[in-house]
């Protein structure tokens, strides 16, 4: 690309120059070598950024722009953290992380606030377990 281009430019101003020197009529005028001539009659092309593609795959995930941002997803297990390495999430091989405040029988000082929306969410999952166990006892009648 540019050195082929560099080359032309090159050979362009060595004949120009020779056949210039050979023969000079007084009438016609010089013609222009200058810098900048040769940048507007060579460095017409525009130059193109690499545009990146919307959407890419890759192996084991898929590369997408949406809402302004770039978004990767994997979809195969090889790109799954590392056993351990996710703090937050139980791992097998030694169980959950110990709770201290469980482990040394420490109680957490509530606000009434939190303790009443606890006491309310209590109420709820005990609601949602009976319906759930009514639901379970109706039997279908054999016919």
């Amino acid at each position: 690309g540019h050195m082929k281009r560099a080359a032309a430019i090159l050979i362009l101003l060595l004949t120009g120059a020779t056949a210039a020197a050979q023969e000079q009529p007084q009438n016609e005028p010089k013609p222009d070598y200058s810098r900048e001539k040769l940048i507007q009659i060579f460095a017409n092309e525009p130059v193109k950024e690499p545009v990146e593609p919307r959407m890419q795959l890759g192996f084991g995930y898929v590369d997408f722009k949406a809402l302004r941002m770039r978004w990767r997803i994997a979809y195969l297990p090889i790109l799954m953290p590392l056993s351990g390495s996710v703090p937050w999430a139980s791992n097998r091989a030694f169980g959950n992380l110990p709770d201290p405040f469980a482990l040394t029988g420490t109680e957490i000082a509530y606000g009434p606030r939190t303790w009443r929306d606890m006491r309310d969410m209590n109420a709820e999952l005990k609601r949602i377990e009976r319906t759930e166990k009514v639901r379970a006892k109706v039997t279908v009648n054999p016919e």
